[in-house]
């Protein structure tokens, strides 16, 4: 599970942390925040971190259709990004990963990891790359000075030899995926391989065809709870591997009664539940290479969940991520995924994002302002929502960051 993750100058999160210090995120995390505070930015950059660990950095900016520049702050006018990831994993302890990504190298040129027990389990010191081993072995050195290789170190030291923590660590950040991107235009489109779902769902139906029986039926059944007369996730390889998805509805008994529909056919809302059921509700790394402690999955990032969803489907919808065995990480604007979460829940998991009088994106608890505070205790979360002004919230919120102690 993430414990915090911190960021400096990417896009409009300078010096910015998730939770702030003295907090540690929770299994669920929920952003809320007017419109350009930073939501979507604040998954987009958890998202550029799992692309360091894989080192496919060059190839995420095209895929969002971003240049290099579109990275930095443009209040900083600064070529390195600072991040730092800290995670807690059972039988592993903490694990804390930070460094530099130099936008002009397109690597990072300062790295440090350190697991509980351990120290540090990997850094970068005089242009030499030096990661610790365990008892049976020995530690490696790498000439990273000379070698050519994007992103992270982590993307190309064979974990297999060095100290365990660093493939956990190279798994679950790797994973880390935003699906800021979703869209049921592109869950329409067929696939050709589908190791994940892609960034807008385009490789939905090649995910699902992968899946073992057992998680294929698990998937099918939990879409029932949203969709009562779907009786079957049916999905064919056609010719050259494309794959064909198709959703199987029964209204009856009768021959005619069962309707079968190409998935570009099936309804947005339709399509948008069954992407993010295929994400919480199937068994980490099924059907794609399953890992260990399950953690091909570990956290998925979903941005405005309300999406085409109807609203009487929200309090399924906010019960399944709660109930998740991956942590989740939303942003909403919709009162009602505030409105089905349990006071208690609301008040440790929900985050105000705002722009602070210098325009950078920072969170504070919603229910930690006083303005809130008090509504809280007459009303549900969703309520307290609709019954404030955002814009009036700005001052309370940036008077916390004020005061706050330094992290």
């Amino acid at each position: 599970m993430i414990r915090s993750f911190y960021i400096d100058n990417f896009k409009s999160m300078v010096d910015f942390r998730l939770p702030p210090t003295h907090h540690q995120l929770g299994s669920f995390t929920c952003l809320v925040g007017l419109n350009g505070a930073g939501k979507s930015t604040v998954l987009q950059a958890f998202d550029f971190v799992g692309h360091l660990a894989n080192g496919q950095v060059v190839t995420w900016l095209k895929q969002r259709e971003w240049k290099t520049a579109d990275l930095t702050s443009r209040f900083l006018k600064k070529k390195l990004i600072q991040f730092e990831l800290d995670i807690e994993v059972p039988g592993e302890g903490r694990i804390v990963w930070s460094g530099s990504f130099n936008t002009t190298e397109m690597r990072c040129t300062a790295e440090t990891v350190t697991v509980d027990g351990v120290g540090q389990a990997l850094h970068i010191k005089e242009g030499q790359l030096l990661v610790s081993g365990t008892d049976s072995k020995p530690s490696v050195q790498y000439p990273i000075r000379s070698m050519k290789y994007e992103g992270s170190t982590l993307s190309f030291i064979d974990v297999r030899d060095v100290h365990p923590a660093l493939g956990v660590l190279k798994r679950v950040a790797a994973n880390l995926r935003s699906l800021d991107l979703l869209s049921p235009q592109s869950m329409r489109r067929r696939a050709k391989e589908g190791a994940d779902i892609g960034y807008g769902g385009e490789r939905l139906g090649a995910f699902i065809h992968g899946l073992p029986a057992k998680d294929k039926a698990a998937l099918t059944e939990a879409l029932k709870k949203f969709y009562p007369k779907v009786s079957e996730l049916s999905t064919t390889a056609l010719r050259a591997g494309w794959k064909d998805l198709r959703v199987v509805e029964q209204y009856g008994s009768a021959p005619r009664s069962r309707l079968e529909s190409d998935a570009r056919q099936v309804s947005d809302g339709l399509l948008r539940v069954l992407a993010v059921l295929s994400q919480v509700s199937v068994s980490d790394g099924a059907g794609h290479g399953a890992q260990p402690n399950g953690l091909g999955q570990s956290c998925v990032l979903f941005d405005e969940i309300e999406n085409s969803i109807n609203p009487e489907l929200m309090q399924k919808l906010v019960e399944l991520l709660l109930g998740a065995q991956r942590q989740v990480i939303v942003t909403t604007h919709n009162p009602l995924v505030l409105n089905y979460l349990p006071d208690e829940v609301a008040k440790e998991a929900v985050w105000l994002v705002y722009r602070n009088n210098a325009g950078h994106t920072k969170v504070v608890r919603l229910f930690d302002l006083p303005g809130t505070q008090k509504k809280l205790a007459l009303l549900g979360p969703g309520e307290v929502f609709v019954d404030t002004n955002l814009e009036a919230l700005l001052a309370e919120a940036m008077l916390l960051d004020l005061i706050a102690p330094a992290s």
